[in-house]
């Protein structure tokens, strides 16, 4: 069973992982409300905390957009520069912003730009792209991927993004069993 750290804030806090990763160990370290600077003062406490996850997903920057600051893609640069020195054989997932209603598109285009390239500059990092899953399977009225609050997932949406995760630890995990 692969055993991935995940962190971030709400969407993964909340997340039913035993249901929609039930093949995957979860260490789910997602603190609601939390912004990416919050998450980055507690990094080295949670690297403590899990010294060998079979990898690692980072999913930060909702609550930052939604207050409009927008310099945390830089800081999560330096979040992916220092989880590669402390894991340095497990891959780092970076998982794209959700795209989230009430945010503009130009707006979640341009930060999740910025998240590629951080996952680009980083060894053994992947930019996990969930906005074209959602897109094609999360549809307003009969399947919708968030909340009334237009920020919090769904049931679909954890859907979704799961699958979306699965697929991945498939791609670099090919021997596990995985749904």
């Amino acid at each position: 069973m692969i055993k991935l750290l995940m962190l971030g804030d709400s969407l993964v806090e909340w997340g039913d992982w035993g249901k929609h990763l039930p093949e995957v160990a979860v260490i789910n370290r997602g603190i609601a409300g939390e912004m990416t600077e919050e998450l980055s003062s507690r990094l080295m406490d949670e690297i403590e905390a899990c010294p060998e996850p079979d990898a690692v997903l980072v999913q930060s920057g909702t609550n930052n957009l939604l207050m409009g600051y927008m310099v945390f893609p830089a800081i999560l640069t330096t979040m992916l520069q220092r989880l590669r020195l402390c894991y340095p054989n497990a891959p780092i997932i970076l998982c794209s912003l959700m795209p989230m209603p009430i945010v503009a598109a130009h707006e979640l285009e341009q930060v999740n730009r910025e998240l590629a390239q951080a996952a680009a500059a980083t060894d053994n990092c992947i930019f996990l792209d969930v906005v074209a899953p959602f897109r094609e399977q999360c549809l307003p009225i009969t399947h919708p991927g968030f909340l009334n609050d237009q920020v919090h997932l769904s049931t679909r949406g954890y859907q979704v993004w799961a699958g979306a995760i699965s697929r991945c630890l498939g791609e670099l995990f090919p021997d596990a069993s995985l749904g």
